[in-house]
């Protein structure tokens, strides 16, 4: 797993991220989830990436015995089969993308 955060200082604008996973090869979906949207642990077979938009977006890796917290920016990469869960706390929705890839990254 892989954290990127965000260090410029203008937020992140989705028509530049969309751009920069496919260039990457990645297949793309967008997602907005709701203030209170639980994701069980689980896992994926493939690499995926969460790149948030907009909003906050925690990431728990049992593990690990580690949170993080995405913000607006903030890129994640998980590699297969990395076991996680996934909520949404913060009092306002999230917007990411999820980028999938077939073997590695």
């Amino acid at each position: 797993m892989y954290l990127s955060r965000w260090n410029k200082e203008t937020t992140p604008s989705r028509k530049e991220l969309r751009a920069a996973l496919a260039q990457q090869g990645y297949q793309l979906s967008e997602w907005t989830d709701m203030p209170g949207t639980v994701y069980p642990v689980h896992q994926n077979a493939e690499f995926q990436v969460r790149w948030v938009i907009r909003g906050k977006l925690r990431i728990g890796l049992p593990e690990r015995g580690e949170e993080i917290v995405l913000e607006a920016g903030d890129r994640l990469e998980i590699e297969p089969n990395e076991v996680y869960w996934a909520d949404v706390e913060d009092g306002e929705p999230v917007m990411y993308l999820i980028g999938v890839k077939n073997g590695k990254k």
